[in-house]
């Protein structure tokens, strides 16, 4: 009887720090709605690997890669997890397949150094942003190219500026 008092005690214990109300739910909601904002509806688009110019991780899985001066930019799924990709300072883009380009298939990485080793995380998907899934995702739209400054036309030989 002790022997059965002694294993039921400490389940017992267990089983009333167990919470099955509506605390216990509380991050759930919030995990699924980041979960269905990063999923991917393309995962076979492309990148140039040397118009790359800056990322952003938005978690250990996900990042976004901008090019031409942060107007394009694409979301990428790596396998697993990257283990704190956010704060990472830099990263390299592996053409593992040598075409020039980072695409959502093949053999493609993200590299990075952490704690003197490099972590390599292979690319599972990408896909082009627009406008409205950029700010969906919380990194603003692509900013608006500069207009061009009309050229100051100077006059030609013989002429007077005053006869135009």
């Amino acid at each position: 009887m002790k022997a059965v008092l002694f294993l039921l005690l400490p389940a017992l214990a267990l089983a009333a720090c167990t919470s099955t109300g509506p605390q216990s739910a509380i991050g759930t909601q919030q995990k699924a709605d980041q979960k269905q904002r990063l999923k991917l509806t393309r995962t076979s688009d492309c990148m140039f690997n040397s118009t790359i110019d800056d990322f952003t991780a938005l978690d250990d899985a996900h990042l976004v890669l901008f090019n031409s001066g942060r107007r394009k930019a694409y979301l990428l799924q790596l396998e697993g997890a990257c283990f704190d990709l956010k704060s990472e300072p830099a990263i390299a883009t592996v053409d593992g397949d040598n075409n020039g380009q980072i695409c959502g298939y093949g053999r493609d990485s993200i590299a990075y150094r952490r704690m003197g080793r490099f972590e390599d995380c292979r690319i599972l998907g990408i896909e082009a942003l627009s406008d409205t899934r950029r700010e969906a995702l919380g990194i603003g739209a692509a900013p608006k190219p500069k207009p061009k400054a009309p050229k100051d036309e100077k006059p030609q030989e013989g002429e007077s500026p005053s006869s135009k």
